[in-house]
């Protein structure tokens, strides 16, 4: 595996652990058979805040003898309230559970955010999840914690709430990176803008592209650089451009580039995510496979003529494997 991913790749994972394929509803949440230290939220990222929150959760459950649980909403909520201003994915479920699994969580249960869940009060939503399903005797959550109808709940009601019932509260403070808290609306704002290197800081990892391998119309292989099509469905993809990337296809890690574009050199229209991996010559459709963007190479460009391409792209392929080589460790920094 590739050194420097993700700084929750060498934590331990709970003997316990159960989680899910799919979202589930309020109904459909197994028994807990213990009494449990709870979080709940979005957690789109996972990122170091949200890390903050798992690593306090857990420091509660081993101190009070509770399971820890994690309860998620899937997708985000904004999918059921206000579709149109709903964000674009930094994580799909699978990676949600990959991570967490990672980090150790005993149970997890993603909730499908529905209209059950969007009627309810904020003491509703702590009677009826919480404490009824989750056997809640100690609860996390960040600073900036919202919940129940209207959002009308936050860390300082839930705290309140807490008051008139057998269970306590945690409140973690914000994760501040260059003197601003740590939040997925600043991670999408960083990949938007092409700004890899905060963006990774920010999640503690390279940030990654996850999707099946999809047929294309083998204009790469034409032209002697095959190319896997990644169908990202509704993550956030940075500009278009050409990316160094380091990739994994089920236990195989892979060095290559990527493009992300119209290709404008064949007058195209639609953006594709294509990969090209070095040294790798398989048929891999339906396959699914992860892309962690490394460092940008260039933006995207049209050239006059094919042959003028490929000479670019040898070009592309040899800053790639020299950002590569000496790409081993997370970024320090962040602008």
């Amino acid at each position: 595996m590739p050194e420097g991913l993700s700084n929750v790749e060498n934590a331990n994972i709970g003997s316990d652990l159960q989680v899910p394929t799919s979202a589930c509803s309020l109904d459909d949440i197994g028994e807990f058979h213990r009494d449990a230290a709870v979080t709940f939220g979005v957690f789109d990222g996972i990122h170091i805040g949200h890390q903050a929150v798992i690593n306090t959760l857990l420091k509660r459950a081993t101190e009070h003898q509770l399971m820890s649980a994690l309860v998620g909403f899937y997708p985000h909520p904004l999918a059921f309230l206000a579709p149109e201003r709903c964000p674009p994915l930094l994580t799909p479920l699978s990676k949600r559970v990959e991570i967490l699994q990672q980090l150790g969580v005993d149970k997890v249960i993603m909730l499908n955010f529905d209209a059950q869940i969007a009627a309810m009060s904020p003491k509703a939503f702590v009677e009826k999840v919480l404490l009824e399903k989750c056997r809640a005797k100690h609860v996390v959550v960040g600073y900036a914690c919202q919940f129940g109808k209207n959002r009308a709940g936050n860390a300082r009601r839930l705290a309140e709430i807490s008051q008139e019932y057998p269970f306590d509260v945690s409140i973690v403070p914000p994760t501040e990176i260059n003197g601003a808290p740590v939040h997925s609306t600043r991670i999408r704002e960083a990949l938007a803008r092409g700004d890899l290197r905060c963006g990774s800081q920010l999640l503690g990892r390279y940030y990654s592209l996850l999707g099946n391998v999809v047929h294309g119309d083998g204009r790469g292989k034409e032209i002697g650089f095959p190319t896997a099509n990644i169908d990202t469905q509704d993550q956030i993809c940075p500009p278009n451009g050409v990316y160094a990337i380091r990739a994994k296809l089920e236990e195989q890690w892979l060095n290559g580039v990527l493009n992300i574009g119209v290709r404008p050199t064949f007058n195209g229209t639609s953006i594709q995510v294509e990969s090209h991996f070095f040294d790798f010559d398989e048929t891999i459709y339906g396959k699914s496979v992860e892309i962690f963007l490394v460092e940008k190479i260039r933006s995207e460009q049209k050239f006059p003529n094919p042959e003028t391409l490929v000479r670019q792209i040898r070009r592309d392929i040899t800053d790639a494997a020299r950002i590569l080589e000496t790409s081993t460790h997370l970024y320090r920094s962040a602008n």
